[in-house]
């Protein structure tokens, strides 16, 4: 193993080739030399701390895991920026994803407590959210009934309905969304 890693390409090469051959600890160096700079890579485009971090550790556990496909005397600062900028736009779908489902969850909660106050300042909404409930199939309109007016727990109308909890939340999850896409066409239309 190579002692302080430089500036050097020649000798960046050497310690890749030495993990590649089975020297795990010249790898060091590498982190080493790269953190810094990798870092404030990540900061620019992911300013959260602590995902700093997290993103930079994963990038360089990710070049371990495959610097077998690395080639010796190429770039391997820009190779680690390339892993990075991977690793935050996952990072950020995963984060837009989290977002939407967070929005999802309060309208279904707004949602939910629509059906369960009865008539309030949004009368209108109210109104088209009772017609929607209406116009649905006998089967979801018992769903509508056991969840909302009866308070039921999904375990007691999974055993009522000979279906697993899991199906009953899907199927709750895909009712209110089906009940929101209907209320908020039939205010479209009114507006």
């Amino acid at each position: 193993m190579l002692a302080e890693p430089t500036a050097n390409p020649a000798a960046e090469a050497a310690l890749v080739r030495a993990v590649q051959a089975g020297d795990a600890a010249a790898f060091e160096p590498l982190v080493d030399a790269h953190l810094d700079h990798l870092r404030a890579f990540i900061a620019l485009k992911l300013p959260v701390a602590h995902l700093v971090d997290e993103v930079a550790h994963e990038t360089f556990v990710f070049a371990f895991r495959n610097l077998a496909r690395f080639t010796p005397g190429t770039s391997f600062r820009a190779w680690l920026r390339a892993i990075a900028a991977n690793l935050i736009r996952a990072e950020v779908q995963r984060f837009a994803r989290e977002r939407q489902n967070q929005l999802n969850y309060a309208r279904a909660r707004e949602l939910e407590h629509h059906l369960m106050t009865g008539p309030a300042a949004e009368a209108e909404e109210v109104e088209h959210l009772r017609e929607c409930v209406a116009s649905l199939p006998p089967h979801m309109k018992e769903l509508v009934e056991l969840k909302y007016a009866q308070d039921q727990p999904i375990e007691t109308i999974a055993a009522q309905l000979a279906r697993t909890e899991n199906a009953v939340w899907q199927a709750l999850f895909r009712l209110r969304a089906q009940l929101r896409e209907c209320v908020e066409s039939k205010l479209r239309r009114a507006a």
